[in-house]
Parts: structure tokens; sequence; C-alpha cells
């Protein structure tokens, strides 16, 4: 063996790779490279990532609480990025299995969709989602209350603002909630 190709000592490994060095053993004869921390990092990411493409998706989904869910989908954002990574290197580099990476990494991603979906199916059956519907007749059904109110202000005001004058105020009053509702109606047509 030539100098730059000498092992890296087991504790030096396990230092770098946060793993005991009985575990660098086990992962060496399991063929990882040990000339190199870095080499070790990219081995060990690449079986991250193949681990993680070969895990089966639908019949592990249904079995996960909602916080486990959530877990896993932050745990999977971030081996679809190491997949990415990984891909992305050995296509600049030319590796030869880069096409074995990118399936590792479209798989990722299939099952970090899966799961997202999930996750999303169980907010709308936990009604954490409200529909364009709902939303719409809740909005008309409060601005019906707000105009209610800026019909009886005048009226519910004048004697507060002016007790001397009580009609002058309600003029007043009712010329202010004219100007908005039409000010509210216009930006309410502008949006639309």
């Amino acid at each position: 063996m030539t100098p730059e190709n000498k092992p890296l000592p087991n504790l030096e490994l396990a230092r770098a790779l946060g793993i005991t060095p009985q575990r660098v053993s086990v992962l060496k004869r399991e063929g990882m490279p040990a000339h190199s921390v870095e080499a070790a990092i990219a081995w060990r990411d690449e079986r991250a990532v193949a681990r993680a493409a070969r895990a089966p998706v639908a019949a592990n989904v249904a079995a996960l609480d909602d916080g486990t869910l959530a877990g896993t989908i932050a745990e999977h954002r971030r081996l679809v990025d190491q997949a990415r990574g990984v891909w992305l290197a050995a296509m600049t580099g030319g590796d030869p299995n880069q096409a074995k990476y990118q399936t590792a990494y479209n798989q990722s991603l299939k099952t970090l969709v899966a799961l997202e979906e999930e996750q999303e199916r169980r907010a709308i059956l936990a009604r954490e989602y409200i529909t364009a519907k709902e939303s719409a007749e809740t909005m008309r059904r409060l601005m019906a209350e707000v105009v209610e109110r800026f019909d009886k202000l005048a009226l519910d005001c004048a004697e507060g603002c002016n007790p001397e004058n009580p009609p002058k105020a309600v003029k007043v009053l009712e010329a202010w909630a004219r100007k908005t509702r039409a000010q509210l109606t216009e930006g309410l047509d502008d949006g639309a």
C-alpha cells in the first residue's frame, strides 16, 4: 500500500464519524473505505440514501402517529437533500454509478412526497384545513356583520360624539360609513 492509501486508525475514523472504533471495524468489513475521512463519510451517505430508497413507503406510513410522521418527514427531507448531493457530485465527477445515485434520489423523493401527502390527508381529516367554499361563506357572514354595524354606527354613536346636536353627528357618521363601505367595495372589486 502506498502512504496515501494507508488506512487511518479506527479511533481517528470513529471520532470523525461520531461512532465507536468497534463500529468502524464492522463498517470496514462491510466495505467502508478507511484511507480518508471524506471517503468514509461519502460511503456512509451513499448507504443511507440507498437504505432510504429501499424502505417501503405505504406499508409503514399508516403505522406512524402524527408526531412520528412529522419527524419522519423531517428526516426524509434531510435524506433527499443528501441523495441529491451525492447524485450531483457523481454527475459532476463523471462517476459511472451516477444512474444508481439518481435512482436512489428519485426513490427518496418519491417516499418524501408520499409522506407529505399522508400528512396533508391527515390534516384535512382533522379539519386543520378548510375548503374554499367554507372560507368564502365565513367571509360573507363576517362582512355582513361588519356592514350591519356600519349601518347602526351613526345612531349608536351620534349622541356620544355630539351631545348638543346628535342629528348633526348622525349625518357625519352616516357619510363616513357610506364612504368606508364604498372603499371596501372598491377594494373587493379590485381584488376579484
